[in-house]
């Protein structure tokens, strides 16, 4: 049964594009569009992308995506994120750890700001000297400790960034490829498998990912043998909370390679500027 499409959330799309039955829906996905990762943690994430939050530890997830693929590196299928999706991290954490230190003001002191010196007898002014500032000598003033100075700005660290798993359908080379990415705090790696030849025309493919342990298994189903294992992560959910895991769907179009020369002169609408229309279809999550 598909997911409720309430508790899903649009990254990159607008709110009024979730669909209202996930059973079957498309995501647009224009030039230039991509979910990516390269050191040192530099995130590409303009790909459209629908997630949920779970209520229960994830289990599994698939779907069967299609579309008409035409450019290089087309893809669409699942994604899930340890953490919370690139882009989204200040607006899914606490506040606490999101302020920045510079913003964080130290307490006050708890000494006067000036030492006042007693008449020299001559009839002038008194004079006054800054507290915790030398002294003609260059001495520090004598009974001012650390402590009196104020602690130090807390320190906040920075939020980490999220682990996150893409699979789904990858048009390269001229053909479909079953395709995967991993993605790490240091950055991505990505991986193509070659459909059997009974498959490799069909412009569809069913892709599932499962919970095992701690490991994240990557699979795709083959009409003729059954699920077939891609890949296994075995590190995906070490030291995750089940509250951090998010499933989705994603569509992008990472070429960019502007009109073609046939394009340009016969005024044609051109190829490579359409959107990428990725269909989605018995979408479950458990």
């Amino acid at each position: 049964m598909p997911p409720d499409s309430s508790s899903f959330t649009p990254l990159n799309i607008p709110h009024d594009a979730v669909p209202e039955w996930m059973g079957s829906f498309t995501l647009a996905a224009p030039p230039n569009t991509d979910l990516w990762r390269k050191p040192p943690s530099r995130d590409t994430s303009t790909a459209p992308i629908l997630y949920t939050a779970l209520r229960n530890p994830f289990i599994a997830a698939e779907v069967t995506v299609s579309a008409d693929w035409e450019l290089e590196w087309d893809q669409g299928g699942l994604v899930i994120f340890a953490g919370a999706p690139p882009g989204r991290i200040v607006a899914e954490t606490t506040p606490s750890t999101t302020l920045p230190t510079a913003e964080i003001t130290p307490p006050a002191s708890t000494n006067p700001a000036t030492s006042t010196s007693p008449s020299n007898g001559n009839g002038s002014a008194n004079q006054t000297t800054p507290t915790g500032t030398p002294n003609s000598a260059g001495q520090q003033p004598s009974g001012v400790t650390q402590s009196e100075r104020g602690a130090p700005p807390a320190y906040a660290p920075p939020a980490p960034a999220s682990k996150w798993v893409k699979v789904g359908l990858e048009f390269c080379n001229n053909a479909c490829h079953a395709t995967s990415v991993c993605a790490t705090s240091d950055g991505a790696d990505w991986a193509l498998t070659a459909l059997p030849p009974h498959h490799a025309r069909r412009l569809d493919l069913r892709v599932k990912i499962e919970r095992i342990g701690y490991a994240l298994w990557i699979w795709y189903e083959d009409e003729v043998s059954g699920w077939k294992k891609l890949r296994e992560v075995t590190w995906f959910f070490w030291g995750v909370e089940d509250k951090a895991v998010r499933v989705g769907v994603y569509a992008s179009r990472p070429a960019n390679f502007g009109p073609t020369l046939y394009e340009r002169r016969n005024g044609g609408p051109s190829v490579t500027q359409r959107n990428l229309c990725v269909s989605f279809e018995n979408l479950e999550i458990f």
